[in-house]
């Protein structure tokens, strides 16, 4: 099963659909600027989310500009396209299908301005290896105590970066029920995956504790743009990302970015005491 985009990036991306800070005069006046969201990626169809920030201010004027009524142009390789609106704000081709290296430049008018971006979709990861595809962790729960088992040393992802490009790993288990690792009878477990921060090095280190559940696991290592580096950045370090636009985005805020993987398969399981 292909892992969906918007499953991986879903709290990246959350902090642009609000407007303002705690810092941020609200007097200000508001400017119904659009947001734009998409990630594309080889084998998918070309898809486009548009959508309007949530003001602090509850008397801010919205545009008439109808979210999902937009006349949404992609120049696709030298090639003109219309994009077709779903629902909520979705856009979609279907005669594109993304590969490496496309070029995409977008364009529509919101709120009497052509807002624009670009993207590229970037070379996959090459030479990408693991120095395991086995590592052993303790159970640790209300009954057993500290753990006694052995711990397997950190696992090395690396992959060919001559250029120092930026890459994401992203850990995912895929195991149909989830067996934790941590059990202490607590409601609130983690989620099923974990990622790292985006780096322009040519490996990743993960640690035997950075996983939370037992079994299969794939580790998707994603070659992206500095636009997406330069988003989770901001994401990590300010309340207010909408002060630092996307520069591939021109009148209006969001991600508009390409990106390629490869992926491998890791076996997490329980050490013996």
């Amino acid at each position: 099963m292909k892992p969906s985009l918007k499953m991986i990036f879903p709290s990246l991306f959350a902090a642009l659909m609000v407007t303002g800070s705690c810092n941020k005069d609200e007097s200000q006046a508001f400017t119904d600027t659009p947001i734009v969201e998409a990630y594309l990626t080889p084998g998918n169809y070309l898809k486009v989310k548009i959508s309007r920030q949530v003001p602090f201010l509850s008397d801010v004027k919205y545009t008439n500009d109808d979210i999902d009524k937009l006349l949404i142009a992609v120049n696709y390789n030298d090639s003109q396209h219309l994009l077709t609106a779903i629902d909520s704000g979705w856009y979609i081709d279907s005669s594109i299908l993304v590969k490496e290296s496309d070029i995409f430049n977008l364009s529509f008018t919101f709120n009497s301005k052509v807002v624009s971006a670009y993207t590229y979709i970037p070379s996959k990861p090459e030479n990408v290896t693991q120095s395991a595809v086995k590592v052993y962790v303790p159970r640790m729960d209300s009954a057993s105590g500290p753990p006694t088992g052995t711990m397997s040393d950190p696992v090395e992802i690396s992959w060919s970066n001559e250029d120092e490009s930026y890459y994401l790993v992203v850990v995912e288990n895929i195991e149909t029920t989830l067996d934790p690792i941590f059990d202490f009878d607590d409601d609130d477990r983690p989620g099923n995956r974990f990622r790292k921060s985006p780096t322009n090095s040519a490996f990743e280190s993960i640690r035997p504790m950075d996983f939370q559940y037992f079994g299969t696991h794939r580790i998707i290592v994603y070659h992206v743009l500095p636009d997406y580096a330069a988003l989770y950045d901001q994401n990590s370090t300010s309340s207010m990302n909408l002060t630092n636009p996307s520069t591939s985005i021109s009148n209006g805020y969001g991600i508009f970015t390409g990106m390629s993987s490869d992926t491998l398969y890791i076996e997490v399981k329980e050490s013996s005491r």
